[in-house]
């Protein structure tokens, strides 16, 4: 009987998290982005306001995956800079069309075979957010020493729900991986922790919360030294008044988006039916 009422909170979590999020996205125009990119940041200073942060103190990714390179453009001449992608030939393929002074988030699960070529192809490559195993910190670690590039920020993933089709390393798991790169990667710079939360479960925040302080432990860090990258299209207010300092939005900015067929679990360890970044 418990689990099944903890099933059924869970459930109507989610029913509100959706109609909170199509009721965000049907107030975006998508013939204005520069329209909707001012009432997002409005929407984050109003939360800064709230819980006493100083202006301009929360990062805002643009996630533009699956959007055209035109749109990105639009946003980039009203001011922006920060945009967020999950797919690797994807990006690659945008920052050679895009101004170089873009900050390009990798967003996505990333195969380590792949890490040559976002090293090698994106070189204003701002921070990889999704890093969830030591293998994948040792491909990077390789490709960065090949390629004689500077330190790349990475962002240690971590699975804070229990849905199989999210990535990232568990809580339990997570000091290993951070001795790891301290200690073995000298290319890497810890620049803090991100999730993807299952929707409408804002204890996966707090989950990410409470990694950080085991985080800093390790690490030998201020806790506020580390950022939090929670909270997308349909949660980044909640997000940042439980500690997000990054959140990634898409779908308000752009629009919903248009797949030609069904995807599969894309590399933001979701489909398209359950991401709503």
């Amino acid at each position: 009987q418990l689990l099944s009422s903890l099933r059924l909170h869970r459930f109507k979590n989610s029913i509100f998290s959706c109609r909170s999020f199509m009721a965000t996205v049907s107030e975006t125009d998508t013939r204005d982005l520069e329209h909707n990119l001012r009432l997002v940041e409005s929407r984050i200073r109003r939360c800064e306001h709230e819980i006493g942060l100083r202006e301009n103190s929360i990062r805002l990714v643009a996630v533009s995956k699956t959007k055209p390179a035109s749109d990105i453009q639009e946003l980039y001449d009203a001011g922006h800079r920060h945009f967020g992608e999950n797919y690797v030939q994807e990006l690659c393929s945008k920052a050679k069309e895009l101004p170089s002074d873009i900050c390009w988030h990798f967003i996505g699960h990333l195969q380590s075979q792949k890490s040559k070529m976002i090293v090698s192809e994106v070189p204003n490559l701002y921070a990889l957010e999704t890093l969830d195993s030591v293998k994948l910190a040792n491909k990077l670690q390789n490709a960065l020493t090949s390629a004689d590039r500077p330190l790349l920020k990475v962002f240690i993933q971590v699975h804070t729900s229990n849905e199989d089709t999210k990535s990232g390393v568990s809580p339990e798991d997570l000091e290993e991986l951070l001795l790891h790169v301290q200690q073995s990667c000298d290319r890497l710079r810890i620049a803090g922790l991100m999730t993807i939360g299952a929707p409408g479960d804002m204890s996966c925040f707090d989950k990410l919360v409470e990694c950080r302080k085991i985080a800093a432990r390790v690490l030998n860090m201020d806790e506020n030294e580390l950022e939090l990258s929670m909270g997308m299209s349909g949660d980044f207010e909640e997000a940042i008044r439980r500690g997000s300092t990054s959140v990634r939005v898409g779908s308000v900015l752009f629009g919903p988006r248009k797949y030609a067929s069904p995807p599969a679990v894309d590399a933001h360890g979701t489909n398209a039916t359950s991401s709503i970044s």
